[in-house]
């Protein structure tokens, strides 16, 4: 990624956002690209490759948390409508008109977010391993989560939440960071299933310090500039995007969404990763066949990472869609 495009802005609510910019050319829309968790602005640093080139602008913040951006540590501050009103006002800097937003993991969140508050100002929207997620004003329950997991599937799939809403959580991750990175980027995806899905598995590996190695999609540069980002902004306000889940703090804010603004009335591509065994792709093409039920889905035989383990395929398939949009005039 070329650093000499990165920018910094001040968004409304006082944090500093650290930001990607590349503008379009006159007749493509910007792409606004949003990482989830652990990550940074240079996840898309394959996309940036791919699309500049055939003229898209290029919008890619570090998500609050991460790399250049505001690292609070109050979770009431990742509350995702606040985050998606930050989203907007670095697309008002650079006065855009003409966005798309595509999301993965915790980003994913993020722009189901911006459908919720923002629809209208996007032309469409991709989501990548983690489908669109409606708001839920029942709340939520960890433990009543992982039973209702392991009695309809058999996998508690989300296990692992319990370490980052440990209070020894962050300093377990900085502590044991190659541990961490090489589960959460694991050579094998089914790792997942019995490391990092059960209660309790996730804790036991980084206390190991299990180290099986990176995957041959993942570079050494790309392992490199992880591990560096992470130990520099610490893990202690990034973990905040599992607690404002777990607790509530999401939920004021999505009681006052109106119902018809659950829907995706805008165009919807998924890249649906059939061997992520946390963002499961069946219940993502669930969510998308209540939500958005004209939208175009992609299978991948992948893990989480889509973006980094099919980078072509994934590539390829955004431009075919993006060429089939209509364009903001029409």
């Amino acid at each position: 990624m070329d650093t000499t495009k990165y920018k910094d802005t001040t968004v409304r609510r006082g944090h500093s956002y650290h930001y990607y910019y590349s503008p379009a050319a006159a007749d493509k829309p910007t792409l606004l690209f949003v990482h989830g968790f652990p990550s940074t602005s240079y996840d898309w640093a394959r996309q940036v490759a791919h699309f500049t080139p055939l003229g898209y602008g290029i919008l890619i913040p570090d998500c609050l948390g991460f790399g250049g951006t505001s690292k609070p540590t109050d979770t009431a501050e990742f509350r995702h409508k606040l985050i998606a009103d930050d989203l907007m006002d670095l697309v008002d800097a650079e006065r855009l008109t003409d966005v798309v937003a595509i999301g993965h993991d915790w980003g994913s969140g993020l722009v189901s977010a911006l459908v919720h508050y923002y629809q209208n100002r996007f032309l469409a929207f991709a989501w990548l391993a983690v489908s669109y997620l409606a708001p839920s004003p029942g709340g939520f329950d960890l433990d009543t989560a992982l039973k209702a997991y392991k009695e309809a599937i058999g996998s508690e799939v989300i296990g692992y939440w319990k370490v980052m809403d440990a209070p020894d959580g962050p300093m377990l991750l900085e502590e044991k960071m190659d541990s961490f990175l090489q589960l959460t980027f694991p050579m094998v995806p089914e790792w997942w299933l019995d490391n990092l899905c059960p209660s309790g598995t996730f804790r036991q590996w980084l206390e190991d310090d299990r180290q099986p190695g990176r995957p041959d999609w993942w570079s050494q540069e790309d392992y490199n500039h992880s591990r560096h980002a992470l130990l520099k902004g610490g893990m202690a306000s990034s973990v905040n995007y599992y607690k404002v889940i777990i607790h509530n703090c999401n939920l004021a804010d999505q009681m006052e969404v109106p119902e018809e603004k659950w829907y995706v009335k805008k165009p919807v591509l998924f890249f649906a990763a059939n061997r992520d065994y946390v963002g499961l792709a069946v219940m993502g093409k669930q969510s998308l066949a209540k939500y958005a039920p004209d939208a175009e889905i992609i299978d991948l035989n992948v893990g989480h990472w889509p973006q980094l383990e099919a980078t072509q395929e994934v590539n390829e398939g955004l431009e075919n869609w993006l060429l089939k949009l209509p364009s903001a005039a029409a």
